[in-house]
């Protein structure tokens, strides 16, 4: 279990969830023996049964089962039954939401590849989690140094000879996420390498590269006609419709966000977007201040449960002796009904 869980931390990390957010290991014993995973956006009582039909003993799912703190588990409620049956059958639950939704190749680059958009790169850059370490030490295998930093993805590590200094001190200097700050704080820490006053950690001004929300993207060429456009998100996310509004003679460079990111509307404007899809749109939000813009909503579920089938490959390929499979039950609420009208000629 601790090695499924450690590989999607390194690719979506916790510390950088939304403060709101519950992510991680929900539920189950750190320690506990995995063969068989199942995949899923929504956590149902359809899809434990499932679960427990396959003999799977994690499940990975997108949204949270547990957002707020909880008082008691019994049957007597539906989150509460599904807690208890996971708990009867020993199936663990492990939740990459918000901080998979700021990853790159997360959910919204899940999106973007499936519109077949090129040359993708994150819609807002504002995560400015990057910090610039600084380590004083008279250690002697800088290789070792070097690697431990690699390993807690550091980025420009380097180190020179410290002047004026005693014992052939060195400085080691690197670019790290913060939410490694205090993981690489600790190994050091174990490895002897920390003195009193010889590790720093430095705000940047730069944002990093490796996180951010919503993704935009490009076709070649001119692009293609927005009816063509509107049929290939139909035909790309399933569905037999889409609200949208505005327009755009033709799309060329797009702005997505899975799920609902309509916040991030006046970034894509900003962004000169030709289009962008999301979900969730308010009535208001429907307005657009601009002329050729297209906004769409795909649907919250739509735009999201592609990243299903990017974890279950994920991990498949990174875990070959566990096997791992993608829900059959279909957890969107939403159901649209469409009446028939009869022509009738006035």
């Amino acid at each position: 279990m601790s090695h499924i869980t450690n590989f999607i931390h390194q690719w979506a990390p916790p510390g950088i969830k939304m403060s709101y957010d519950n992510v991680g290991l929900l539920l189950g014993d750190p320690n506990a023996p995995v063969s068989k995973i199942l995949v899923c956006l929504d956590v149902t009582e359809p899809v434990v049964d499932e679960a427990i039909d396959k003999n799977c003993e994690l499940i990975v799912s997108h949204h949270p089962l547990i957002f707020n703190k909880i008082s008691s588990i019994n049957p007597t409620n539906e989150e509460g039954r599904i807690i208890y049956k996971m708990i009867r059958n020993n199936i663990a639950l492990l939740t990459a939401h918000t901080n998979l939704d700021a990853a790159l190749d997360g959910v919204s680059f899940v999106l973007a590849n499936n519109l077949g958009l090129d040359n993708l790169q994150f819609l807002d850059k504002s995560y400015n989690i990057s910090r610039k370490i600084s380590l004083t030490t008279d250690y002697d295998d800088t290789e070792a140094v070097l690697k431990l930093l690699n390993y807690y993805s550091a980025e420009e590590a380097h180190f020179y000879e410290v002047d004026g200094r005693k014992d052939g001190q060195k400085n080691f200097e690197a670019i790290i996420d913060e939410h490694y700050v205090s993981q690489l704080r600790n190994a050091l820490e174990k490895e002897g390498l920390l003195k009193k006053g010889s590790f720093q950690v430095m705000e940047m001004s730069t944002p990093t590269n490796n996180f951010g929300m919503g993704v935009l993207g490009f076709y070649p060429d001119d692009g293609i006609a927005m009816k063509e456009f509107l049929h290939l998100v139909c035909r790309a996310l399933d569905v037999p419709s889409l609200r949208y509004s505005g327009r755009a003679e033709r799309i060329k460079k797009v702005a997505v966000c899975g799920g609902a990111g309509v916040s991030l509307k006046r970034r894509a404007l900003k962004a000169g977007a030709d289009a962008f899809v999301t979900a969730d749109i308010k009535y208001h939000d429907y307005f657009i201040e601009k002329p050729n813009f297209l906004l769409v909503d795909a649907g919250h579920y739509e735009s999201e449960f592609p990243v299903v089938e990017a974890i279950r490959k994920e991990l498949a390929e990174a875990f070959e002796n566990v096997e791992v499979e993608s829900t059959e039950n279909v957890t969107n609420p939403m159901e649209i009904y469409v009446t028939e009208f009869e022509n009738k000629n006035i």
